[in-house]
């Protein structure tokens, strides 16, 4: 599976945490299950999501800094 983001070419400074709050509102208000649940042997696909919001974390924070 592919996902592709499209970011504005430059968010200004501090808008960054704005942006990312945005994107986790939507993600958490379509999850299924409560957000502390994580059902039997899933932490490991969990954990991979953690992985990818940290990617996009950082890549926020590199446009923001341009």
């Amino acid at each position: 599976m592919i996902i592709q983001i499209e970011f504005p070419d430059v968010l200004p400074e501090g808008r960054g945490a704005s942006f990312k709050k945005g994107i986790a509102e939507i993600l958490i208000k379509n999850a299924t299950t409560p957000i502390g649940h994580t059902p039997n042997d899933y932490e490991k696909i969990r954990e991979q999501g953690r992985l990818i919001s940290e990617f996009l974390s950082n890549e926020i924070l590199n446009i923001v800094r341009k």
